[in-house]
């Protein structure tokens, strides 16, 4: 048997629940054209900052990627009403002993400029950034200064807020890169699922060209879509998070995606089918905050490549808001078990449009091949050729690492 052979039958074992999820996870992600628009807004910022008349003209030394970006793991806004994001570090030649207030109004002056100006009226001071926004996206650029004499790309970084004086001003260490890079040594794409989820983003993506009438082609191969179970893993509990807050935690701030990194990067290395990664990482995250809630505790974390970055610095603030989230993965975990253990057709769009938003889940199903359904075998399972009818997507018994909490531990209903 040949390498290909190899790949194929592995993926021919992939079950229904799983082709849904990277169907999902295809959606939620960038299209080549917002993968390519968010690329031009972030060169053209880089020389926004450095012109002549600059703020920061002389002492600018360029821009690189952090956050999802670095990570392959950029989802798309989930409504019309909000954006996806994109953060950038600014690294800029200062003494170490910058105030922060000076930092973050001279790298928002340099942004936002005189009015009338590109993006005098696009650009929002924040306590640690300034926010640029665009149709349907947002860049954060954050000031740094990059320390030689620690790891690489470990950097100061500022929080200010003029609005409360209250609230001190404080240089903080940071290395997101360092972040990004060992998440990415530790979820390395293996080549069945890599090519399959390469394949499902690059068939949905000619769809949607298609419906648009756009002749930019789509090419056989993208890079940025041959990815890690993990790295799937993360932008599907990202969306999760995103539909939860937004439909039920409004205004709240969100658990932190750098945390979520982190988490799902530190539990790599095992190889379970996507679903049953999902929920394992779903698990394993409640599982942490629980234990931290059980002692009284909000959790800490910091960054495996710099330890003086806190990953838990401004989330969670509180018990409570540990809670709300502890709360939504427990119900994430219910209802991806409930998928796992199998449910009619419409049972199942109802519990992936309850956690990733109607849009991608109406349309997955929708798509599905019509001969991959049989209405008549066994409750409205689906049906595989060559495998026969799956009982309501899959009855199979789910794997230790993978199973429901029981009602009878501490972890709640």
């Amino acid at each position: 048997m040949n390498y290909t052979d190899r790949v194929r039958q592995t993926i021919a074992r992939y079950s229904p629940q799983d082709v849904l999820l990277a169907d999902i996870a295809a959606r939620i992600q960038l299209t080549p054209t917002e993968h390519n628009t968010a690329i031009g807004h972030y060169n053209v910022m880089s020389d926004w900052i450095g012109r002549p008349n600059s703020a920061l003209y002389g002492t600018f030394d360029g821009l690189y990627a952090q956050g999802g970006f670095s990570t392959g793991s950029t989802i798309a806004s989930h409504d019309d009403r909000s954006e996806f994001d994109l953060d950038a570090m600014a690294k800029i030649k200062w003494p170490v002993n910058v105030d922060p207030e000076y930092a973050l109004a001279t790298l928002h002056r340099s942004i936002a400029a005189e009015p009338g100006s590109r993006y005098h009226d696009k650009a929002e001071r924040k306590t640690r950034c300034t926010q640029i926004h665009y149709e349907n996206m947002h860049l954060d650029v954050t000031p740094s200064i990059v320390l030689p004499h620690m790891v690489e790309r470990t950097s100061l970084i500022f929080h200010s807020k003029p609005s409360d004086l209250s609230v001190p001003r404080q240089r903080l260490l940071a290395n997101p890169l360092g972040l990004a890079e060992w998440f990415n040594e530790r979820t390395r794409a293996d080549e069945a699922f890599g090519s399959f989820f390469e394949g499902r983003s690059l068939d949905y993506d000619r769809v949607i060209l298609l419906a648009k009438a756009d002749t930019t082609p789509v090419p056989d191969q993208m890079p940025l879509y041959r990815k890690s179970k993990q790295t799937v893993v993360l932008q599907l509990v990202k969306r999760m998070r995103n539909v939860a807050y937004d439909l039920r935690h409004k205004g709240m701030r969100l658990p932190p995606s750098v945390l979520l990194t982190y988490y799902i990067g530190e539990q790599a290395g095992q190889e379970r089918s996507l679903l049953d990664e999902l929920i394992y990482h779903i698990d394993t995250i409640a599982m942490t905050l629980w234990t931290a809630e059980a002692m009284g505790k909000t959790v800490v974390a910091r960054n495996p490549r710099c330890d003086e970055d806190i990953l838990t610095d401004r989330w969670p603030g509180s018990l409570r808001e540990q809670r709300i989230f502890i709360d939504e993965l427990y119900h994430f975990s219910a209802e991806l078990n409930r998928l796992k253990r199998g449910v009619p057709m419409r049972e199942m769009r109802e519990i992936l449009e309850d956690l990733f938003g109607e849009t991608p889940a109406r349309d997955v199903i929708k798509r599905y091949p019509d001969n991959y359904t049989n209405d008549n075998a066994q409750g409205g399972g689906l049906y595989i050729p060559g495998r026969g009818a799956i009982p309501a997507l899959g009855s199979m018994a789910a794997p230790n690492v993978a199973r429901a909490m029981p009602t009878s531990t501490p972890f709640g209903d």
